[in-house]
């Protein structure tokens, strides 16, 4: 991780946000790559790309995730919402995307 004086740690629920998606990353056993770091803003930025599907993922500190879903079968979807409200929209997009 990039932290430094200047970008201090992360909030607990910034933290525990991202935990929580990554540990949904980490229960769907698919061939996958992911990129993800601490940001200037301090948000955690989230890159996963699975299947043909990318996810753009943002664990704001405001406590909203800010995300954009691509496929080129279905377009981008975007917004920001909590985390209980994202979690089963990663997962319908998952689903929808690589049926």
């Amino acid at each position: 991780m990039n932290f430094d004086f200047e970008n201090p740690l992360p909030e607990a629920f910034v933290l525990q946000n991202a935990e929580r998606i990554l540990n949904y990353m980490d229960d769907i056993n698919l061939q996958r790559t992911s990129k993800f770091k601490y940001t200037p803003a301090e948000s955690f930025y989230i890159l996963w790309e699975v299947e043909g599907l990318e996810f753009h993922i943002e664990c704001l500190k405001n406590g909203l995730i800010l995300y954009t879903f691509r496929n080129k079968a279905f377009g981008n979807v975007f917004g920001t919402e909590t985390i209980s409200q994202f979690i089963p929209r990663l997962e319908s997009y998952l689903l929808a995307g690589m049926c």
